[in-house]
């Protein structure tokens, strides 16, 4: 297997994308998304693009909006594209300007599954529901992201499962799961073990290069 500090080399310019290559070292099956995940955020990250801007190389960067900005959308897609990273847009259009689509938690399942089908090129993550059972078969994804694993800033947290829960997640659904949810450089070892594919965040990447 190809190591992922060759696959992600500009991952290493970050604490917290080092921290993402040993988790990605440790996985046990293969993913093509990159390790570490970037959400973009309408209130924690106003100025989208001076933080897409400061954001490691070959990170993935996922667009996620109250109301769906074209010229935004353009402009990430350049900056993206310049930094040798994935870009995905919670949207199930625009194909013309991402890589793939980021799936929010209530999306039907049959239509991720669909798309697919009709675009198997596509890189298709999707939030994971906090509780219950999925009604059908999770569709073929690039990454699950399940949060909050530790105690987050962000209001829509929740109270946070820990690294027992997730473990136990990755054991019952069968695609590549990414932790979310105040994961940083302090945290993240705790991870290994897991045997998830890698980490997003917002907070962690926001501001501080240090990951703090």
């Amino acid at each position: 297997m190809t190591s992922p500090y060759e696959t992600w080399p500009g991952l290493q310019s970050h604490p917290l994308g080092r921290e993402a290559l040993k988790i990605r070292q440790a996985y046990s099956k293969s993913c093509r998304l990159s390790p570490l995940i970037a959400l973009s955020d309408p209130v924690r990250t106003p100025d989208i693009i001076s933080w897409a801007k400061a954001l490691p190389e070959h990170c993935a960067v996922i667009y996620r909006f109250e109301t769906f900005d074209a010229q935004l959308a353009k402009a990430l897609r350049e900056i993206t594209r310049a930094k040798s990273q994935q870009f995905l847009i919670r949207s199930e259009t625009h194909s013309d300007l991402s890589d793939g689509h980021h799936f929010k938690r209530s999306a039907d399942l049959g239509r991720i599954t669909k798309k697919r089908s009709d675009d198997p090129g596509a890189l298709l993550t999707l939030a994971a529901i906090k509780e219950g059972r999925y009604s059908e078969p999770l569709p073929a994804l690039d990454g699950l992201l399940v949060s909050a694993i530790f105690p987050s800033e962000s209001p829509s947290a929740g109270t946070p499962i820990g690294t027992d829960a997730l473990k136990q997640r990755t054991q019952k659904w069968d695609v590549p799961i990414f932790a979310l949810g105040g994961v940083t450089v302090q945290t993240a070892p705790a991870l290994i073990g897991t045997n998830i594919a890698g980490i997003a965040a917002i907070g962690a990447l926001k501001e501080d290069k240090n990951g703090r």
